[in-house]
């Protein structure tokens, strides 16, 4: 009997962890909307805060071009939506935005560089982002299906030579797209800015991190989950193998004083390409905001690497 009472109790915890771990990914997971960092009101109360009356000046920089809103659909029925504003040249970039952000707030400054220089642009909303469908954010496991949409309808719309730059959970989306590859479309290169190694690495990190919990039994629970949540990717997709398999030259991106993701992420994704590929470290660069902290030496990698 006092086993039968043991093992109850046990079943017991495991359920309560399990819906604490539920509740909590499902809230993570939940669409917000992204800060209006073009009224620097609000940038002041943001991570962008260092940067608040510069990241608004440029939005509303952004802001004032001829955009042409353009539409595709997911791989699950969904309607997504981007920005496109065409370029003098033969070169077109899709700029893929990070968690609860939006391309305005973590591209300002980045389009202008790729617009001065006639590049075409695909600002696009992530998945259950701004105009685009969707309940869940899913870290980059079904938003590397949109991205793929996206590469088609980029082909189609604006021709020439293809780039791909991202950031943060936009990094990771566009690694993930790589590993399975673009089909017939040709991308001539990636920007990966801040990307983490995995859903499941980030989920990890978060917990100890933000709700100071431990990773056991928290993490194997939470990956349970998130696998009920958003399919069995978010156990298993995994940006490391991704890169591994990816053809495309990657440059990598990443703030020597970022704290949101692993510490070590972007060094293991490189390594996983042998060391062969760019890196570019800003030194006292939070996360994702390499750009702002120091846009020469971000426009001089991004140079280089482009040509």
């Amino acid at each position: 009997m006092l086993i039968l009472y043991i093992l109850a109790a046990l079943l017991a915890v495991c359920l309560a962890v399990f819906a604490v771990t539920f509740i909590l990914l499902k809230l993570n997971m939940r669409p917000g909307p992204a800060p209006e960092l073009a009224q620097l009101s609000v940038a002041e109360h943001t991570r962008w805060a260092p940067y608040a009356q510069e990241v608004s000046r440029l939005i509303l920089e952004l802001r004032a071009l001829p955009w042409e809103d353009v539409y595709t659909n997911s791989f699950d029925g969904l309607c997504l939506h981007a920005r496109q504003l065409r370029g003098k040249g033969e070169d077109n970039v899709i700029l893929v935005h990070g968690y609860r952000s939006s391309g305005e707030n973590d591209f300002a400054g980045i389009a202008q560089y790729y617009i001065a220089r006639g590049f075409g642009v695909l600002l696009i909303d992530q998945r259950a982002h701004g105009q685009s469908e969707g309940r869940e954010i899913s870290f980059g496991t079904r938003e590397r299906e949109d991205l793929r949409r996206w590469v088609e309808c980029a082909r189609a719309n604006l021709g020439g030579r293809l780039w791909l730059h991202g950031v943060s959970m936009g990094a990771a989306t566009v690694l993930m797209a790589a590993g399975e590859g673009f089909g017939r479309a040709r991308v001539e290169g990636i920007v990966a800015d801040s990307s983490f190694t995995s859903p499941r690495d980030v989920l990890a990190y978060q917990m100890t991190k933000q709700y100071h919990l431990p990773q056991f039994p928290f993490v194997p629970i939470g990956t349970l989950a998130g696998m009920l949540i958003a399919g069995r990717d978010f156990a298993c997709g995994s940006v490391v193998r991704a890169v591994e398999s990816a053809k495309e030259p990657i440059l990598f991106v990443c703030g020597a004083e970022d704290r949101s993701i692993p510490p070590g992420s972007t060094e293991k994704l490189r390594a996983a390409r042998g060391g062969r590929d760019p890196m570019l470290q800003v030194p006292g660069a939070k996360h994702a905001l390499g750009w702002l902290r120091s846009p020469e030496a971000y426009a001089e990698a991004l140079d280089g690497f482009i040509k």
